[in-house]
């Protein structure tokens, strides 16, 4: 996206019950576009496949697709390692690979094929090094109930995967609730064609968890999975969950997630040092050291402290295993 753009000091006001510790908040930014890159469109491969290569990644469509909305998809996923390197969480942890493969997937048999997990629609394959993602859901995205609008590619898919790669060397070291929340919190913050925006993040979290767990709203209460349970899921274990949701709601686990960085950076600047700190810490660690557990807090607490900020904010909501 163009430039890094203007940067806001974020004032000392304590979220979530904690205040500031005494020490300055860091500077946070409030948008972000990306600059401009090349791309280098390919045609003429022996399985008819389209390719754009760009200086990070190299897309793969394997299926139909108009050069100009595959232009437009390579700046998308472009954006990404400008923004992850230019955040000032130390976040950027790419492995060696300088070109990542992206590969769009024509539908749910072929990204299976390919390695896909049963039920996902984008996988970080960090075994080949490789995005996959499911074309025919990605194009043509589920719409809003009643929407007469016509459904629009889900750039922010693309968003989630590429925020992966571009910390994969670190994941492995990390719960996954802070890296799919973390995924989240970016591609809930992409607003198109690579800007993103870092202001008003109640409204874009609140109305983002309106439509993604629609299906879960009882009366006026959305309910999510427990803290707890998100917070001690192992990556093996988030796969499950995934899978797993009554009605086959698989973005609950996310939402919580979500929900859970989101407290962690926006709720008062101590939080916000300590997980900076961590993943400085975890990107200088021998990889025969054993990782440090992530600096959070008691999940009682932090349930009590997500109902009552998101309740004035217009967002009922209820923590239950179902």
């Amino acid at each position: 996206m163009l430039r890094r753009s203007l940067f806001l000091l974020i004032c000392a006001i304590p979220l979530f019950g904690q205040g500031t510790g005494g020490t300055p908040p860091e500077t946070w930014p409030r948008s972000f576009k990306a600059k401009s890159v090349d791309l280098r469109i390919n045609e003429q491969t022996a399985d008819g496949s389209l390719i754009v290569e760009s200086p990070h990644f190299r897309i793969v469509a394997k299926t139909d697709i108009g050069r100009q909305d595959l232009s437009r998809f390579a700046r998308v996923v472009e954006s990404v390692p400008q923004l992850i390197k230019s955040h000032p969480l130390r976040l950027w942890h790419s492995p060696q690979k300088s070109i990542t493969d992206i590969l769009l997937c024509k539908d749910e048999t072929s990204f299976a094929k390919a390695g896909g997990n049963k039920g996902a629609v984008g996988w970080w394959d960090g075994d080949k090094g490789r995005v996959l993602i499911r074309a025919d859901y990605f194009l043509a995205p589920p719409r809003t109930e009643n929407s007469r609008l016509q459904a629009q590619p889900d750039e922010g898919l693309l968003v989630h995967e590429l925020v992966h790669a571009s910390m994969s060397a670190s994941l492995w070291r990390l719960p996954p609730w802070f890296t799919e929340g973390i995924a989240e919190y970016f591609s809930v913050c992409h607003q198109g064609n690579g800007w993103y925006l870092f202001r008003d993040l109640e409204s874009l979290i609140r109305n983002h968890l309106r439509h993604a767990v629609g299906r879960n709203k009882v009366g006026q209460h959305f309910h999510l999975i427990p803290v707890s349970s998100i917070l001690g899921l192992t990556h093996q274990g988030w796969i499950k969950a995934s899978q797993n949701q009554p009605g086959g709601n698989a973005y609950l686990p996310y939402a919580t997630a979500l929900l859970l960085v989101h407290y962690h950076l926006h709720g008062g600047a101590e939080r916000r040092e300590k997980t900076s700190a961590h993943l400085q810490k975890i990107q200088n660690l021998s990889p025969r050291n054993t990782s440090p557990a992530f600096p959070t807090e008691d999940a009682e607490v932090i349930q009590k402290r997500l109902v009552n900020y998101w309740s004035s904010r217009g967002l009922q909501l209820i923590f239950s295993e179902q």
